[in-house]
């Protein structure tokens, strides 16, 4: 036989739920003031005095320094949100913080958590496919991407360059094929409108050699050409003689192998190499004009291999072939650049940031990874929706239409749901200084009688058709969006206690 709770363990189950609530509510309050065009700024400051100015909700989120274990998973929620949509984890975060809200309430007219979590369940499938069958609309036309990459930016750093940062955005991902593969180079001085866009690889590091200026070849090879270092516990005896002999047959084999790279490149070039280079091997191959570039990212070494078709050697002797490209040295703010590939047909794409300061740039970079996110996810999946939080409110009356239909404690949560999802539009018209009740109740009479594109004026207050603005986001990011804040809803409501966990043995 099934005891029901005590009311120690009742109240007990209670106060956790209550302050995980609570936790996940105040993380959501943090970057709530952040959302829509017209949001705020937060400063953020470390214990070392560095100071990072932004309104991206995913940056907020991951240098905010949370602890409690229920603010931890509305944290980690938006981290997932990012790497799935790139944007969005601010409506993300704000939507989870006013559906815990919403169910304390629910709590209270004597609903069960498991009740409350089906019904939520229920609720965002309903709301999802209403989005995809309903709402999200089809287009191959590059304005629509423009708009899509418009929309990621306004009331950012890029705004005061829209047209032309926007359309940087869709040509570098329709160079490049996904946002993954468009790299992000910036240089202090100028304005935004400077910025430009690379067809080929920028490489941002130091150089080993001064050497030539331009260069038309290059190897890669992903190893080094250093000897190896034994480690502190290894001791080896030797005598003078068999030292010297040692030491003499170590060189010996790295100028062996440093020959391939001459034998490749004999007129000169560029060797570009993963790991460490001997100091001996670089003179060397200064010698016979090559410049060596140690040390290289991995995610550089590939690209550098798309951009020219050479596979990527595991030592120089088992080079191939050099590559004939382009290769240009360049100094910006006292620091060398590598442009390789300029002429070369390929598929490599770099923007180049310009900007007045370092700090300024930081928060450009920050934008242009968003914006360049939401069009490679448009751009493979053919479907976007209004922005403006246009969605959420013709989600949240199809949920109150069916939920009419189900009756019982069903149709209160997902009811809830439905309030919930207005907090979108309702935050983006509060944070443009308008009220957000009133907006809301303007957006449904106008799509009740047929204006179905209606959203929010931040600049007149009130509320205007966003497709003729046009304010378009990616279908994908809502309904990401929507699951994702139901999701961890229901894993922060069916917690009832918080216990210490035994330390690691």
């Amino acid at each position: 036989m099934v005891k029901n709770m005590n009311k120690k363990e009742a109240g007990k189950s209670e106060k956790a739920q209550v302050h995980n609530i609570r936790a996940a509510k105040t993380v959501a309050e943090t970057v709530k003031s952040t959302l829509g065009p017209m949001g705020m700024d937060k400063m953020m400051v470390d214990g070392h005095g560095n100071v990072i100015v932004t309104n991206d909700g995913a940056t907020i989120l991951r240098e905010l320094d949370v602890s409690h274990p229920g603010g931890k998973m509305i944290a980690e929620v938006a981290r997932t949100q990012e790497a799935l949509c790139y944007d969005g984890t601010t409506s993300t975060v704000v939507l989870a913080g006013q559906l815990l809200g919403n169910s304390e309430m629910l709590f209270e007219k004597g609903l069960h958590p498991n009740v409350i979590c089906r019904g939520y369940h229920e609720a965002s499938q309903m709301a999802v496919k209403f989005l995809e069958n309903d709402v999200a609309m089809t287009s191959d036309d590059r304005s629509a991407l423009i708009n899509v990459a418009k929309t990621a930016i306004t009331g950012k750093t890029l705004e005061s360059a829209l047209d032309a940062v926007s359309e940087l955005c869709v040509s570098a991902v329709e160079k490049a094929g996904d946002a993954e593969s468009v790299k992000v180079v910036s240089f202090p001085g100028g304005s935004l409108e400077d910025s430009y866009l690379y067809e080929g690889v920028i490489i941002n590091k130091d150089f080993v050699l001064e050497g030539e200026n331009t260069y038309g070849r290059m190897v890669l090879i992903n190893n080094g050409l250093e000897t190896e270092k034994a480690e502190d516990h290894v001791q080896v005896q030797l005598d003078a003689k068999s030292y010297q002999s040692f030491k003499g047959s170590s060189k010996a084999d790295l100028i062996e192998s440093a020959k391939h790279i001459v034998n490749e490149m004999p007129h000169g070039g560029v060797a570009f190499v993963r790991d460490g280079v001997s100091d001996m091997v670089c003179t060397y191959l200064k010698k016979n004009g090559i410049m060596v570039v140690r040390r290289m990212p991995e995610s550089s070494m590939r690209a550098l291999s798309r951009m020219s078709g050479v596979e990527i050697a595991q030592t120089p002797e088992d080079i191939e072939e050099a590559a004939e490209v382009s290769i240009t040295r360049e100094r910006k703010d006292g620091v060398w650049y590598l442009f390789v590939g300029d002429g070369v047909e390929s598929n490599e794409a770099t923007l180049v940031l310009r900007g007045a300061t370092s700090h300024t740039l930081e928060e450009v970079e920050r934008g242009f990874d968003d914006a360049l996110g939401v069009v490679s996810l448009v751009m493979s999946g053919k479907k976007y929706v209004i922005g403006g939080g246009n969605s959420f409110v013709r989600m949240a009356m199809h949920l109150r239409q069916h939920a009419a239909q189900i009756g019982g404690r069903a149709q209160m949560a997902i009811e809830s749901f439905a309030d919930a999802l207005e907090v979108v539009p309702a935050t983006i018209a509060e944070n443009a200084g308008h009220d957000p009740l009133d907006t809301i109740l303007a957006m449904r009479h106008g799509i009740l009688q047929g204006d179905v594109h209606l959203g929010p004026d931040v600049t007149e207050g009130g509320v205007k058709n966003l497709l003729k603005e046009p304010v378009f986001e990616p279908f994908e990011l809502v309904r990401q969006a929507v699951l994702s804040a139901s999701e961890v809803t229901n894993a922060i409501l069916r917690i009832d206690d918080i216990v210490a966990r035994r330390p690691n043995q």
